[in-house]
């Protein structure tokens, strides 16, 4: 036969329910928010100054005379400025790499080269071409030139062979030939009755 022990007081003891503090959970819940809200908006004018302001990117990157030929120099970065195109055109980053790169120059995690200054980039077509759409295109841009540079005996050549964005550009057709006359981006503007190819034309009449 089974035996019930009889109830204790304790057993009928229980203990009372603790009553939700909704003043403390509300303050939390607006802290958090508000926190979140903080980071949102710092981050969106983070993203703003680095796709607008050169000056803001150079805080961190060490490209100060980038900054500068692209802002006043007389380089094909000027060129691009002028345009429109602003640093993040072509130097857009996925967050994660973004974030890696802010982390290598606070630990000093980079290279530079015998001058103190940061290597250059080494790029491929595929980020001029994002804009400038193919050689083929860029060819028939220039197709009016006597030489035409972007469809030359050599065939296609890469971009970076004459264009150097924050550089002076390289005149590799003057190497073998006069180039009938063009002139590269920062050289100074001349009659181009006055030279090359033309002048010879001028010079028999």
């Amino acid at each position: 036969m089974l035996k019930f022990k009889p109830s204790t007081d304790k057993a009928k003891e229980t203990k009372p329910r603790q009553k939700t503090n909704w003043l403390k959970v509300l303050t939390i819940s607006n802290i958090v928010i508000i926190a979140l809200v903080a980071i949102g908006i710092g981050s969106m004018a983070v993203i703003h100054q680095s796709d607008t302001n050169p000056n803001f990117c150079s805080t961190c990157h060490i490209m100060q005379p980038n900054v500068t030929s692209y802002q006043t120099g007389n380089t094909m970065d000027n060129v691009h400025q002028q345009a429109g195109v602003e640093c993040k055109d072509c130097h857009d980053y996925p967050v994660p790499a973004e974030i890696a790169s802010g982390v290598n120059y606070l630990v000093g995690n980079y290279e530079v080269d015998t001058q103190g200054k940061i290597l250059k980039r080494v790029y491929t077509d595929e980020m001029c071409l994002d804009c400038h759409i193919s050689q083929e295109y860029v060819a028939d841009v220039t197709d009016f030139l006597f030489r035409n540079p972007h469809n030359s005996h050599w065939g296609f050549m890469p971009c970076s062979e004459c264009h150097i964005s924050h550089g002076e550009q390289i005149d590799y057709c003057s190497s073998c030939h006069d180039n009938g006359g063009q002139r590269m981006t920062g050289e100074p503007i001349e009659d181009r009755g006055k030279i090359g190819h033309l002048e010879q034309i001028t010079s028999s009449d």
